[in-house]
């Protein structure tokens, strides 16, 4: 008989300094100020950099978190550069790091462990092959706000350097809810 046991899609996110947190949270809220578009500000969605994505059942949990444990103990602090302001499809607005070294290695890590028990999730657009890093800034754009939105995105002075120095296990689905956070070392 096949496990029917209901998947939930777990997300593994690097966080920037509370300064460059500051900074980005702002241009959250002036975006969904000016669209009226408040989902990221109402889901209480920090800034954040999403690593991978991945799917289990609720029982599998506890094994996600020590991986997840175990992997933030070996990574190390590292420094991220954002320098542009990008979109997927005109309808996500996005701060884009430079993916350097730094990024392109813990995504393809933290892929190698837990791709061994758990399944990707998000239709794979995480995983190191393709994996373009981004913070989101404002999600589910209307098309009439496309370009406001952006002008607004623009006004954060890049480039923006910050220190990651943690990461996050986050549920996405059913619900969103920050399960556990990692420092990095």
């Amino acid at each position: 008989m096949p496990n029917t046991k209901p998947q939930i899609t777990y997300a593994v996110s690097l966080h920037p300094s509370k300064e460059a947190e500051e900074i980005i949270a702002s241009a959250v809220k002036a975006l969904a100020d000016a669209s009226g578009n408040d989902f990221i500000v109402k889901s209480r969605i920090p800034p954040h950099i999403t690593l991978g994505a991945f799917h289990a059942t609720k029982e599998k949990e506890a094994r996600l978190v020590e991986l997840v444990t175990d992997f933030s103990r070996m990574q190390r602090p590292g420094k991220i550069q954002f320098t542009g302001i990008g979109s997927f499809k005109k309808k996500v607005i996005f701060l884009k790091p430079q993916k350097d070294s730094f990024l392109t290695k813990m995504n393809a890590e933290l892929h190698k462990i837990l791709l061994k028990e758990f399944e990707r999730a998000e239709n794979g657009y995480y995983l190191p092959e393709i994996w373009l890093p981004h913070t989101a800034l404002a999600t589910r754009v209307k098309q009439a706000q496309f370009a406001q939105a952006v002008k607004i995105a623009e006004q954060i002075k890049l480039p923006l350097e910050t220190e990651a120095k943690e990461i996050a296990l986050y549920q996405c689905h059913p619900s969103f809810a920050e399960l556990k956070r990692f420092p990095l070392g």
